[in-house]
């Protein structure tokens, strides 16, 4: 009978232990899938900020050089490049205002800024997202650096740089 007292007691204990344990465990996990949520979050806001900044960029660019201004689909659009290699040194647009012109290029260097700040959490996601995102940032600045035609600087700002971030945000 004493036996079987201390054969049940271990065998409690032990069924204690696994409950425990199993209990961390969960804890653990939800802790962590929290923090995952939560680090989505923050790429989705991330990517809200740089669209933001990036249409801000566009919006200022179209004013400086007296170009209009209109919202367009941010489809995934090829962009000629031999065009790009073509504008630079041209300076097709005339600057007309220098404030609005100071502004576009502040909200690309903010969006630039901030792009880079998430591309450790996704860069094992959306590989070829975020070349294009860099490619076309880089073309955007070497855009607004040479006062490209207005057309050139849409193509990139809308095709290139906010439809692939559109697919990051989409797939979050």
């Amino acid at each position: 009978m004493l036996i079987l007292k201390i054969k049940n007691k271990k065998i409690l204990i032990s069924e204690l232990c696994i409950f425990l344990c199993l209990g961390l465990f969960l804890f653990q996990l939800t802790t962590q899938t929290n923090k995952v949520f939560g680090q989505e979050e923050t790429i989705k806001d991330a990517i809200s900020d740089i669209s933001v900044h990036i249409t801000e960029a566009i919006k200022s660019y179209a004013m400086a050089i007296g170009e209009k201004y209109f919202e367009v689909e941010h489809d995934t659009l090829d962009v000629n490049t031999s065009a790009i290699a073509q504008a630079t040194g041209t300076s097709e647009g005339k600057l007309i205002d220098a404030f609005s012109y100071s502004a576009a290029q502040n909200h690309l260097k903010t969006g630039e800024l901030l792009f880079i700040d998430i591309i450790p959490m996704i860069k094992n996601s959306y590989p070829e997202d975020i070349i294009q995102i860099q490619s076309g940032l880089l073309m955007l600045k070497n855009l607004f650096n040479y006062k490209s035609s207005y057309n050139l600087v849409e193509d990139v700002g809308f095709g290139m740089v906010l439809s692939h971030l559109d697919n990051i945000y989409k797939q979050q």
